[in-house]
């Protein structure tokens, strides 16, 4: 086995302060309006499924596997040029792409046009995160690198907190006005105005995107030919030699990636159902809890992550959420149970909390212990696993339960509390099966070998 040395482009130099946040906060504004464009659709059930005349499980499809399909695929060919090429212009043109594809939802006039443009959707966001991974870890020291990627990872609950404000205010909006006729696409119903407005705005991020100046990369290995771009089978290698880290992460990721989509994309239509709420209620109640909730918990994963390490814990990453998911099982379960909507909101609030606190942490765990190149593909490789289940499977085996298991539209609540009740264990358990792993990983950063 060969030992890999450092490449030339490794440096320590990290760009000044400024210079780091501006890239973080626009990379951080992507990653809103993609949660912002991907989960909008959870209070747009009902007219959607009007129009077409579709079931739950059908609509969960647009929800999960019509954006995961392409999602998940296009995110390893992408992360590949990410880790190849100029990271800005990858995440600048995806930025662009999925506004439009936003937009192209908006005009669908059958369930096959939306089912596709959503496709193109997941396209587009799947060259996000590869790059700005590999971006955020280059930009900032390691004391300041843990907190930086929650920051970004805090994202998923603003952006997801801001499809359902924003979004119950949209739609009902556009109700307000009924039907919109536009010059060339004809009638624009409420549901597909709202879409229509919340996809444009990534246009002009996009051309923000492009005034960001990119960090050195760091961590950079060659082989001792002095080779730098590493063949995928090289990187297929190392992951696989590793599996007992990278596998048991993802998969535990995976568990909880499961519960958190499938939660989110229900509850709003809960609400709606059980309690008779507006749209807006419905999204502006569950909204704040993830709002604040899951802000401060993506935040709260670091916290807890360097107090472990300050104790010598070396797999203070996985450690942290594991103890995160093991506090979170049980209002995660009771919530959805409670009889009254002001109980479920209380205990919302610390599901949410300790649900998303693995967010950031487990975005910060796999960086350092994975050599520079292999970073951008290592990424995909996790939202690939992450989304398969968490977007594909999460959201539709909800709709299961309700559709095939309880048979009964009314009990959408026990699906929620089901499938919580299977996913927080098993990703408690897998994370304690990562720990030994992660442990020899942590010990080979800078000395890789191939």
């Amino acid at each position: 086995m060969a030992e890999i040395i450092l490449g030339q482009e490794d440096k320590r130099e990290y760009p000044p302060v400024g210079v780091a946040s501006y890239a973080l906060a626009l990379l951080f504004l992507a990653y809103v309006l993609s949660f912002i464009d991907r989960q909008i659709l959870s209070l747009l059930v009902g007219p959607i499924r009007e129009q077409f005349g579709i079931t739950d499980f059908e609509y969960s499809l647009l929800q999960g596997a019509a954006f995961a399909l392409l999602y998940t695929f296009a995110g390893l060919p992408l992360g590949r040029l990410a880790d190849r090429f100029s990271r800005k212009w990858v995440v600048s043109g995806s930025v662009a792409f999925w506004s439009l594809a936003t937009v192209a939802c908006g005009v669908a006039k059958s369930f096959p046009q939306l089912f596709v443009a959503r496709m193109a959707v997941g396209a587009g966001e799947a060259g996000l995160a590869p790059p700005a991974y590999s971006i955020i870890t280059d930009s900032f020291k390691p004391e300041h690198f843990g907190y930086a990627m929650a920051f970004y990872k805090s994202a998923v609950k603003v952006g997801g907190a801001f499809a359902l404000i924003l979004g119950g205010i949209l739609i009902d909006f556009y109700s307000g006005i009924g039907v919109i006729e536009v010059p060339l696409i004809g009638e624009i119903q409420p549901w597909q105005a709202t879409l229509m407005t919340v996809g444009l705005p990534g246009l002009l991020l996009a051309m923000l995107i492009a005034t960001m100046i990119e960090p050195t990369r760091k961590d950079v290995v060659a082989t001792e030919s002095g080779e730098t771009h590493l063949p995928i089978k090289t990187v297929a290698n190392f992951l696989w030699s590793r599996k007992r880290t990278y596998l048991a992460l993802f998969m535990g990721s995976s568990m909880l990636a499961m519960a958190g989509y499938g939660s989110a994309a229900w509850y709003p239509e809960y609400f709606v159902r059980t309690y008779g709420v507006s749209k807006t209620e419905a999204g502006s109640s569950f909204g704040l809890i993830i709002l604040v909730g899951g802000s401060l918990g993506v935040m709260l994963g670091p916290v807890i992550s360097n107090w472990l390490a300050r104790k010598g814990y070396t797999d203070s990453y996985v450690r942290a959420i594991m103890f995160a998911s093991m506090i979170a099982v049980f209002p995660a379960v009771a919530a959805p149970l409670m009889p009254t909507m002001q109980l479920t909101l209380i205990l919302l609030f610390p599901a949410t909390l300790f649900g998303g606190a693995y967010l950031g942490v487990m975005a910060a765990s796999f960086q350092p212990i994975t050599p520079n190149q292999m970073r951008g593909q290592t990424t995909a490789i996790y939202i690939f696993v992450t989304n398969i289940f968490g977007m594909a499977v999460g959201t539709s085996i909800l709709a299961a339960f309700t559709d095939f298991l309880y048979q009964d539209d009314s009990k959408l609540h026990y699906s929620i509390a089901t499938a919580n009740a299977i996913f927080y264990p098993a990703a408690v358990c897998l994370f304690a099966y990562c720990l030994k792993g992660y442990r020899q990983s942590a010990e080979e950063i800078g000395n890789w070998k191939l």
